[in-house]
C-alpha cells in the first residue's frame, strides 16, 4: 500500500497529498515543481472521463521516534477511494474492481485529453471507490493520479519495484493494458503474482522471457479458457508471424463480462484433494526445470562471447592440428567395462571435463545436459588458460581439502559419489547414484561472485543401462536433485 499518499487538511479544506519524500531544497533543485502540470484522470463507471489537476505545493511537518522531520507534498482535490492495488486481494471485490479498471483504463485510451499522458501502470496507479457514499463519487469510479508524480512517491517509500511487478518493461498502449491486466487476473485466481523476484533486473528478465508458473498448475480446478487467456496476455514477446497476438483490453472485458456478472468462483472448479495434490506436485516440478532452464540460458547469453570465439579457436586448431584429427578417429570406449565401470567412469569423466569419454558412456539422448556443461565449462578452461596463468577452476574435492576456503576460482565437481547396483541381468541394469554437486555462483547466475562460496546440490540418479553391441551404455538418468 502506498503510505506517502493520504488525505490533509489545509486551509479549511480536506485535500489529497502526494508526499515526494525531499526536503525543500532538495525539490527545487529536482524541479519537482513542474509534476504539478502532470494530469490526473478520474473515470466514472459509465465511462465519462474528468481531469484531475494539482493545486500546488506545501510542507507536511511529521513527528518522528527521534525527531520532527519536514517533507515536500504536492496536493490537489481530494478523492475517497482505496488503493486497487489493496482492493484486488479481497476475494469478494477483486474482479469486479479489475472490471472497474479495464472500463476505465479503455475509456482513457478512447479520450483524445489523456492519450499523451497515460496513467501509471498497474494496481498501484490506480485508487478506486468501493462504497456508495451520498454526494461523493458512484462505487467503481477509478483514479488514476499523475504518473511521473506517483511514480516519484512510490519510489521514496521503496514500493516502486513492488508496483512494477505488474508492468511489461517494452510494452505500451493496448499491450501494456492488457498486461498489467493479465498480471492482476493471475493474482486473483492463483493467490500470487506471476514475478516475484526481489531485484529489478531479475524482475524484467523473468517478465520479458515469460518465467511464470502456468495458471492451471498454480490455482487447481481453474477453468482452462481463462488459464490459456492469462497464459497467452502473460506470453513473452516473439517476432514469430504465426505467434497468437496479445488478446486486447477490450476482448479480455468482454470475456469476463460487466461487473457484477461473474464472481471469481464461478471460474473455478471444485477438485478433490487427491486431484489437488497431483496438480501441486507437477507445479513443483514445472518450477523446478523453469528455474533451471532459465538459469542456463542466462549463463549462455551473458557468456555468448567467449563461447563463440572458443568455438572459432577450437574449429582453427581442427582444421590445421593434423594429430587433433587423428585423436577424434579414435574417440574412447565403455567395451570391456562393466555396468557399473561404465558409471563410474562416467562421473569421473565429469569431473575431469572429459566430454568425450562421458559421450562413449551413454546412447541416444541420455546426459545430454551434463555433456552440454561440461563442454561448455571445457572450453570456457581453455580459451582463458590462453590469457590467464593462473588455474581458474579448482575441482570441489580439492576445495574440499583445503578446508573449504573463499575463492575467486570457479569450484565445480562431484564429491561423496556413492553407487549401488538395483538390478542387473545380461541385456540391462538399474544403478544408483548418490552424490553432492558443487557450483560455484559465477557458473549458477553468470555473475562474478569473486571470493564467494559455491552452493552444494545432494542429487540421486538412477541410471538405465543397456548392453548394445558387446558394451553397456546408459540409456538414461532421473535426476533427483535436494
Amino acid at each position: 500500500m502506498n503510505k506517502r499518499v493520504f488525505g490533509f487538511e489545509l486551509d479549511g479544506k480536506f485535500v489529497l497529498g502526494f508526499d515526494t519524500g525531499l526536503d525543500a531544497r532538495s525539490f527545487a533543485k529536482t524541479k519537482m515543481f513542474l509534476f504539478i502540470t502532470q494530469p490526473g484522470y478520474i473515470v466514472y463507471p459509465d465511462g465519462k472521463v474528468e481531469i484531475w489537476q494539482a493545486g500546488g505545493v506545501t510542507e507536511i511537518a511529521f513527528q518522528g521516534a527521534f525527531q520532527d522531520t519536514t517533507t515536500m507534498a504536492i496536493w490537489g482535490p481530494y478523492f475517497p477511494g482505496e488503493e486497487l492495488a489493496e482492493v484486488i486481494n479481497r476475494k469478494d471485490e477483486a474482479l469486479d474492481a479489475l472490471r472497474y479498471w479495464l472500463n476505465a483504463r479503455i475509456a482513457i485510451k478512447k479520450n483524445p485529453d489523456s492519450g499523451k499522458e497515460p496513467p501509471f501502470p498497474g494496481p498501484a496507479g490506480a485508487f478506486i471507490v468501493t462504497r456508495e457514499s451520498p454526494g461523493t463519487y458512484p462505487k467503481g469510479t477509478i483514479f488514476f493520479p499523475p504518473a511521473r508524480l506517483l511514480k516519484r512517491t512510490l519510489d521514496a517509500g521503496g514500493a516502486l519495484i513492488d508496483a512494477e511487478r505488474y508492468t511489461h518493461p517494452d510494452l505500451t498502449g493496448s499491450e501494456e493494458i492488457s498486461f498489467c491486466a493479465g498480471a492482476m487476473l493471475y493474482q486473483i485466481f492463483c493467490n500470487t503474482l506471476p514475478f516475484q523476484r526481489n531485484e529489478e533486473n531479475e524482475q524484467r528478465q523473468d517478465i520479458r522471457e515469460g518465467v511464470f508458473i502456468p495458471p492451471n498448475l498454480a490455482a487447481p480446478g481453474l477453468n482452462p479458457e481463462v488459464s490459456a487467456l492469462i497464459t497467452q496476455i502473460l506470453s513473452p514477446i516473439t517476432p514469430v508471424k504465426e505467434a497468437k497476438p496479445r488478446p486486447t483490453p477490450e476482448f479480455i472485458n468482454d470475456f469476463f463480462g460487466p461487473p457484477f456478472s461473474k464472481p471469481q468462483s464461478f471460474w473455478v472448479k471444485a477438485l478433490s484433494e487427491k486431484e489437488i495434490n497431483n496438480i501441486r506436485a507437477k507445479q513443483e516440478q514445472y518450477e523446478k526445470n523453469t528455474v533451471r532452464v532459465a538459469k542456463t540460458r542466462r549463463f549462455l547469453i551473458r557468456n555468448t562471447a567467449v563461447i563463440t570465439v572458443s568455438c572459432i579457436v577450437i574449429l582453427i586448431l581442427a582444421l590445421f592440428a593434423r594429430s587433433m584429427i587423428r585423436a577424434r578417429a579414435e574417440l574412447p570406449t565403455t567395451r570391456g567395462m562393466t555396468a557399473i565401470e561404465v558409471v563410474e567412469t562416467y562421473y569421473s569423466a565429469f569431473n575431469a571435463f572429459d566430454h568425450t569419454m562421458m559421450q562413449a558412456c551413454v546412447t541416444g539422448r541420455a546426459g545430454r545436459d551434463d555433456i552440454r556443461t561440461i563442454t561448455s565449462l571445457f572450453v570456457i578452461s581453455r580459451v582463458r588458460q590462453a590469457y590467464e596463468v593462473n588455474q581458474i577452476f579448482m575441482p570441489a574435492a580439492e576445495w574440499i581439502e583445503t578446508g573449504r576456503p573463499a575463492t575467486d576460482k570457479t569450484v565445480f565437481g562431484i564429491t561423496d559419489l556413492a553407487i549401488r547396483v538395483l538390478s542387473e541381468n545380461q541385456d540391462s541394469a538399474i544403478i544408483e547414484a548418490a552424490y553432492i554437486l558443487w557450483m560455484s555462483g559465477e557458473y549458477i547466475e553468470g555473475e562474478d561472485n569473486s571470493a564467494s562460496l559455491p552452493e552444494s546440490h545432494v542429487t540421486r540418479d538412477i541410471l538405465n543401462l543397456v548392453f548394445q553391441r558387446k558394451t553397456w551404455r546408459i540409456a538414461g538418468i532421473e535426476r533427483t536433485i535436494n
